[in-house]
């Protein structure tokens, strides 16, 4: 009776192991991290001192002429 004990214990240890490793090791899946891209909030119009400055320069020149 001791033979058959430790035959059934050493096969029910075969079979759970063999059934715990039938999958094999799953890969392990790497996201990639977002990249966040922070834009320059510049546009490319003429800046609103340009314009006042032009406007001063050009008010000055027609001021100065007789």
């Amino acid at each position: 009776m001791n033979k058959i004990a430790s035959f059934a214990l050493v096969s029910s240890l075969v079979l759970a192991s063999s059934a715990a490793f039938a999958g094999g090791m799953v890969e392990p899946t790497v996201e990639p991290v977002p990249v966040v891209v922070a834009e320059n909030a510049s546009s490319s119009a003429t800046p609103l001192w340009a314009i006042i400055a032009g406007v001063v320069v050009v008010g000055a020149v027609l001021s100065s002429s007789n």
